[in-house]
């Protein structure tokens, strides 16, 4: 009996060694772990845009870092105020960036922000890309009207003129001093639109760019989704929906998602508009990200976290209730 109990404790006593051993010189695995495991890897983007979607890529890859993601890579940006996509096509090959980076093959993302739909110019660009990359993938930005229009298809019926007393001069560039006229937003009937009057914003554009979106998928995709959308003009109408309704913090005018007559974007669009895009190509919610360099450099009080958090919510529910942006609401 007392040689078993001695047995018994001494084998105890092992046990309770090795476990303390164990304990000493076991490495914790971290609690990011798994996050970390789970973290998109960084892609090559380029860019193709008018000037509504000038300041966005930026804050999209302050907020990729922001994130965790490495290596989110700005490829290029091609710039044409006003543009078609078509007219980024038709720029002198020894000057076009975006075709050289897309015969060169090293752009996983191609993003475009035409002015109006359909553009040919997507689907040459589509067709380029794939050939020299068949794991591409392409992001059309769907944009809000400028230049008092209600809704971009107007560019293809009236011109350059604008929608309430604008007229164009030399080539009509949306930044750059081109328009003139004036008086294109900015009225007292932009900032008392009604959530109905909202809703039928862009409308034609937005179907259009769906069924140009769907025969690309159909005709270049071969049995795979290649272009998505963004839905950059249903947000700019649900945030003065919003602001209508006196439910988005830190606005209380319609007027202010203007930054000019033109149309250009205040500082919350741009940010909404970069939390879209990094919803689109991520498939993660921006939802927790900090408040980005361009809404604190504003220095307006009233812009703050909690804003900062309902255009996240905005751009994340809107993003993942959208089947073609390709998002389904499990990012993250």
């Amino acid at each position: 009996m007392v040689m078993n109990r001695l047995v018994n404790k001494t084998f105890l006593f092992s046990i309770t060694l090795l476990a303390a051993i164990l304990a000493l010189n076991t490495v914790p695995v971290p609690a990011q772990s798994s996050a970390v495991a789970d973290m998109p890897e960084g892609l090559r983007v380029f860019y193709a845009s008018h000037s509504l979607m000038w300041d966005m890529p930026p804050v999209l890859t302050e907020a990729a870092e922001a994130h965790g993601i490495k290596d989110h890579t700005v490829v290029g940006h091609q710039r044409i105020g006003v543009s078609r996509t078509m007219q980024h096509w038709n720029m002198a090959d020894d000057r076009n960036q975006a075709k050289q980076a897309l015969q060169a093959g090293n752009v996983d993302v191609f993003v475009m922000s035409p002015l109006v739909h359909p553009d040919e110019g997507i689907s040459n660009f589509v067709k380029l890309g794939l050939e020299h990359n068949p794991n591409m993938k392409f992001v059309i930005q769907i944009s809000w009207p400028g230049l008092g229009f209600t809704d971009n298809e107007q560019f293809n019926t009236q011109g350059m003129g604008g929608g309430r007393g604008g007229g164009t001069q030399g080539g009509g560039n949306m930044r750059g001093g081109g328009m003139r006229g004036g008086g294109m937003f900015g009225g007292p009937e932009d900032n008392l639109k009604t959530p109905e009057e909202l809703a039928k914003i862009d409308a034609i554009d937005i179907h259009n760019a769906e069924e140009q979106a769907t025969r690309l998928n159909q005709e270049l995709g071969k049995g795979k989704t290649v272009v998505f959308l963004v839905p950059t003009a249903q947000a700019h109408n649900a945030l003065r929906t919003l602001i209508y309704k006196k439910e988005m913090p830190g606005m209380t005018n319609q007027s202010e998602v203007f930054r000019d007559p033109i149309g250009h974007p205040t500082e919350p669009v741009i940010a909404l508009n970069a939390y879209l895009h990094f919803a689109v190509l991520y498939k993660r919610s921006p939802v927790g990200l900090p408040m980005p360099g361009i809404l604190k450099k504003a220095d307006k009080p009233q812009w703050d976290e909690k804003m900062n958090r309902k255009l996240q919510e905005l751009a994340w529910d809107l993003v993942t209730h959208y089947p073609p942006s390709g998002v389904t609401g499990e990012g993250n």
